[in-house]
């Protein structure tokens, strides 16, 4: 899975018109401070968790596409004003429209959804839209569901609508769409910051799962490792659950805790999850997990909690974690802050097939970005500067034309290590 173009149409600062493609693999956010790198990322990170609950009291309009093997989706979510441009015709009749809680407050706003769904073998096209007045799905042109709802459709994700709208379809096109549902609702790539955040919230994430008969299901979304609950099930299965559980690093090759052991030089290290809930009732139960803890033990014997790890080994635990929970997207903010050069070409070279976006001043970074052509290295790199004149100040997200990439490409192949002067030569720095 792949987001290969962004369109922001209007968005805060940003400049309207801004239209971004991406390459596959590694693409470059550079720019100086204060220039919306990291909005950028934020962006992205909210495009594809396709998520916009925040920004439900602010204007904004964007497009964007994600393509995988035999579907290709175009989607587009904006919050308006009332005008002629920006109101389509209601989605369900106005007659059977529910209206909104009285808490909702009156911003002057109309939400709007749309996902449009091409699948190939056979030809196929899926439309689902939202508004405030309903929500409906159509095949081919053909409507085949729509209904009246009470929430801001800005309230759930496109991938929920989009999943609503599936289970009123053709079984036979449901059936394809599974796996797309299955890797978006497991979606969560969240940005990995440039500091300690995203390691201070592993030990927050919570996770649950209830049983009815012989059938078990996860209930929620949670940031974990996709092969975690998986684990965590046969734990539960294999005896009764206990105050806690322990994962050791050498349980499943080449997880996260694992290549941190290897990596880090400890001898051993292990993962506690806590039991936080146990409920029994008929023919089933819940249980829910939580409270994360990690302790590793050096080869001079000494064990060491989290909390005594060094900063640069609490970011490479933090990275490693974060990759075993993403499996199509990585969106990292200055990635090198605290790690050894063989831990900043360890990350990249662990990024794999993942599409990822990262921004990083360190020219260390650069040094094991590879693109593969001009064309690609032209989709793959974006500047981001600020727009200064007689009017407000706008972020300006460009990127470079083909000329420029088609100078830097031989020389950004030849020069691994002078990549921070070749992009201030061409003004990308």
């Amino acid at each position: 899975m792949k987001l290969t173009r962004l369109e922001i149409h209007g968005y805060r600062e940003v400049a309207p018109g801004t239209v971004l493609t991406f390459g596959p693999t590694h693409n470059l956010v550079l720019g100086d401070n204060g220039t919306g790198r990291t909005t950028l990322l934020e962006l992205i990170s909210q495009v594809l968790r396709a998520d916009f609950s925040t920004l439900r009291h602010e204007p904004f309009s964007l497009a964007w596409r994600v393509e995988l093997p035999g579907m290709t989706l175009d989607m587009a979510v904006r919050n308006l004003p009332a005008t002629a441009d920006a109101v389509s015709a209601p989605v369900v009749p106005p007659r059977i429209a529910l209206a909104l809680p009285a808490s909702e407050p009156d911003t002057g706003l109309h939400p709007y959804l749309e996902a449009d769904v091409r699948l190939s073998g056979p030809d196929t096209r899926l439309r689902v839209r939202a508004d405030a007045s309903g929500l409906g799905c159509e095949v081919d042109g053909v409507s085949v569901w729509s209904r009246g709802m009470h929430w801001s459709v800005l309230d759930r994700t496109v991938w929920t609508l989009l999943f609503m709208g599936a289970q009123y379809i053709d079984r036979g096109l449901r059936e394809r769409l599974r796996e797309l549902l299955r890797r978006t609702f497991l979606l969560s790539p969240s940005r990995f910051d440039e500091a300690l955040g995203t390691f201070e919230r592993i030990g927050t994430h919570r996770y649950a799962m209830e049983s009815h008969g012989d059938d078990v299901f996860p209930l929620g979304l949670m940031a974990l490792p996709t092969w975690l609950p998986g684990w965590l099930r046969r734990q539960v299965e294999r005896e009764p659950p206990r105050e806690a559980l322990e994962f050791a690093h050498h349980e499943l090759e080449r997880n996260f805790l694992a290549r941190f052991v290897e990596l880090a030089g400890f001898a051993s290290g292990t993962m506690r999850v806590e039991v936080l809930e146990r409920r029994d009732y008929e023919d089933g139960g819940r249980l829910a997990f939580g409270r994360f803890g990690f302790r590793f033990t050096r080869r001079d014997g000494v064990t060491l909690s989290q909390e005594q790890l060094g900063y640069g080994q609490k970011r490479l635990l933090s990275f490693l974690y974060y990759l075993d929970v993403n499996e199509d997207f990585v969106i990292a903010d200055e990635l090198p802050n605290g790690l050894h050069p063989r831990h900043v070409a360890t990350c990249v070279d662990e990024l794999g097939a993942r599409q990822a976006f990262l921004t990083s001043q360190n020219p260390l970074l650069l040094e094991h970005v590879a693109f593969r052509s001009a064309q690609e290295l032209r989709r793959s790199v974006i500047h981001c500067a600020v727009e200064r004149g007689s009017g407000p100040e706008r972020l300006r997200w460009t990127q470079p034309d083909a000329d420029v990439a088609t100078r830097l490409f031989p020389a950004w192949c030849d020069a691994p290590h002078g990549r921070g002067a070749l992009l201030r030569t061409h003004g990308l720095e």
